[in-house]
């Protein structure tokens, strides 16, 4: 059976320089910074208490003054839903209304798209919650003398806890809220992969509709590294300094860089077959042409030595990895529609300031993709998690729509890639987004123009 082509028709963005595609890609054309101290941010998370050490922990890219609120329906569910499922819900909501299907949505059976047709997976994390839901319970759990007594603990939760609670940080509730509020009947997954997690929710998406057992999916990512939980362990990669201004503090493929900024953010895209777009007069966005994953271990999980060292023993990242994503996604590319490597005009980097999966990056493109123009979005919003990989998709796709490859900060900086400091037009048909892991995984997609 001919498998289908399969195309983006519709874009959502949440992230700390803009919510919206629009928003996000026209804060990197102006090259604006969503990092600053973490001081400013409007949630509930942890704010720095004026004897912060280190001081780069308390430097970050939150998303000022988020409000789920216009965007959630009903609005009951926001209370099963944490900051993370917010994001990706509001992404979703989004993209469907850049792929005009509103008024298509909630699915009907009588519809013009059935349920059992359109799907979402999204891809995640551990979502952690906030210490103090738990402080009444753990002082109830405490005997006279002030110890914790466990024998307590199951009455104290039980007595201080929400029955939903646990609802509010399960990594699978972002496909299941979307799938529910679009009455979608078709698949459904959630992927817990790092930071390829949302190229491989896309993945997964594709193979749907090319299999044909779906003509529409939802997909996406979310994720953070400022939630107040998450913070307590940052011992997966180095901290960052902080640079003068602060808004410049994430400096990815910079060899001077002390280590990585976190962000939180989250990303959606519409997914459908071309035949399916076309028959409803969709405009598409970028067609996916190519796309692998590949894991090819690192040198630290080789020899079973993690650590968040800015100069360890034994390297982060796995350039071998890197380079046979790139090189199977492209070859993918060329079976299906003809491209080649010379037909790559960008490349949406994971650079985020630490020099060893920077370097990974930096060897496997130098290897598969010499002199292509790059760019970094974690300059800007900071590293994101599992939002990542999905963030970069998005930036791709937004960079075939304007024809347009935005600048990076602190590009100058950068050696061994090919970081832009202006903005400069996409003369090429191709962008390659990739994602990678500390510990060896890495994909890369290949979207081009429609």
């Amino acid at each position: 059976m001919r498998q289908s082509t399969v195309v983006i028709t519709g874009i959502g963005i949440v992230s700390s320089i803009g919510t919206g595609g629009d928003a996000y890609f026209d804060s990197l054309l102006a090259a604006r910074s969503g990092i600053q101290s973490l001081a400013a941010r409007t949630d509930d998370g942890v704010k720095p208490n004026g004897a912060a050490d280190p001081a780069g922990l308390w430097i970050g890219a939150p998303i000022v003054d988020f409000d789920p609120k216009p965007f959630v329906r009903p609005r009951k569910a926001l209370k099963v839903m944490c900051r993370e499922i917010q994001t990706a819900y509001v992404a979703s909501q989004l993209a469907i209304k850049e792929a005009d299907l509103e008024s298509v949505f909630p699915c009907d059976p009588e519809g013009t798209i059935t349920p059992d047709r359109v799907g979402t997976v999204f891809g995640s994390e551990m979502l952690y919650g906030p210490p103090r839901e738990m402080i009444d319970t753990f002082n109830d759990s405490t005997n006279e003398r002030g110890e914790f007594d466990d024998s307590r603990f199951g009455q104290a939760a039980m007595r201080g806890i929400t029955p939903l609670w646990m609802l509010k940080y399960l990594p699978n509730m972002p496909a299941c809220h979307v799938g529910i509020a679009i009455n979608a009947h078709g698949p459904n997954n959630s992927l817990i992969l790092g930071d390829v997690s949302g190229p491989a929710a896309m993945m997964e998406s594709n193979s749907c509709i090319e299999r044909g057992i779906a003509d529409v999916m939802i997909c996406g990512s979310t994720g953070t590294r400022i939630n107040t939980t998450r913070l307590v362990y940052r011992n997966d990669l180095p901290i960052a300094s902080v640079a003068d201004p602060a808004a410049q503090s994430s400096r990815p493929h910079d060899p001077a860089s002390a280590g990585v900024i976190g962000g939180e953010g989250a990303s959606s895209l519409v997914l459908e077959s071309a035949e399916h777009a076309d028959r409803r007069g969709a405009k598409v966005i970028a067609v996916i042409a190519g796309a692998a994953n590949r894991f090819i271990a690192s040198q630290a999980i080789r020899n079973g030595r993690r650590s968040a060292q800015s100069k360890p023993q034994h390297a982060r990242g796995s350039a071998d990895a890197i380079a046979s994503a790139i090189q199977a996604a492209i070859d993918q590319a060329h079976k299906r529609f003809g491209l080649s490597a010379s037909d790559v005009g960008a490349v949406v980097s994971h650079g985020m300031g630490d020099t060893d999966t920077d370097g990974a990056e930096q060897a496997a493109v130098r290897r598969v993709l010499p002199g292509v123009a790059m760019v970094a979005p974690i300059a800007s919003i900071g590293y994101t998690g599992a939002a990542s990989g999905g963030i970069a998709m998005a930036t791709a796709g937004l960079m075939l729509s304007r024809r347009t490859i935005p600048p990076t900060l602190n590009a100058n900086r950068a050696m061994g890639v090919n970081l832009l400091s202006c903005s400069q037009p996409l003369s090429k048909p191709c962008v390659v987004c990739l994602a990678h892991t500390a510990e060896g995984s890495a994909t890369a997609v290949v979207l081009t123009a429609s």
